[in-house]
């Protein structure tokens, strides 16, 4: 099996609970074990979370039905390694997406959940295909020819710029993709 980040040191942030001494120590023993990465350290913070940002006045709610197998801590990733080239497309109705680079116009990565892109959108993103409209789309560079998340589809315009920092596409409050700066889940 193929692990990108074998033998990586990572600096795990954990907020909310604080937890015990041996879970810390069990928690750093499973990824080495598991997955050779070594804890450089863990920073616990009880801090709140903030409120997300509102894009629109609230005027009615999205019902979604919360059950276990819509949650995204018990879905299935596929990380892909390498850009997504014009032509190629990558499709995982299973769960998430995860890229670790571009792309490109031409280039259409669809998922049953989100989808997290380390580089630039240009192509074609479908989150949510299997009707998830709690699905986001996450990319460092959002200039995508079009975005869908469940049956919802927003083109963008065709000479849009990169605004130069990370954006999520979302279902808003009015049914409709939004795109907003991101800064955390």
């Amino acid at each position: 099996m193929n692990r990108p980040l074998s033998g990586t040191t990572v600096q795990i942030d954990v907020k909310g609970p604080t937890l015990e001494e041996d879970e810390l120590a069990y928690l750093r023993s499973k990824l080495k074990e598991s997955y050779n990465l070594t804890v450089r350290g863990i920073m616990v913070s009880d801090e709140p979370t903030p409120e997300p940002i509102a894009a629109a006045p609230t005027t009615h709610i999205i019902p979604q039905a919360v059950n276990s197998s819509d949650s995204r801590e018990s879905e299935p990733s596929r990380i892909i390694p390498y850009t997504i080239r014009s032509g190629q497309t990558e499709d995982f109705p299973q769960g998430s997406l995860i890229i670790y680079g571009d792309v490109n116009s031409g280039a259409e990565v669809v998922a049953g959940g989100d989808i997290v892109i380390l580089g630039a959108l240009r192509g074609n993103a479908h989150a949510g295909m299997n009707g998830r409209l709690s699905s986001v789309i996450i990319a460092m560079d959002l200039v995508p020819l079009q975005l869908q998340i469940g049956n919802y589809l927003n083109r963008l315009p065709i000479d849009q710029k990169s605004r130069g920092y990370p954006e999520i596409a979302r279902i808003g409050t009015e049914d409709v993709i939004i795109v907003e700066k991101f800064v955390k889940f």
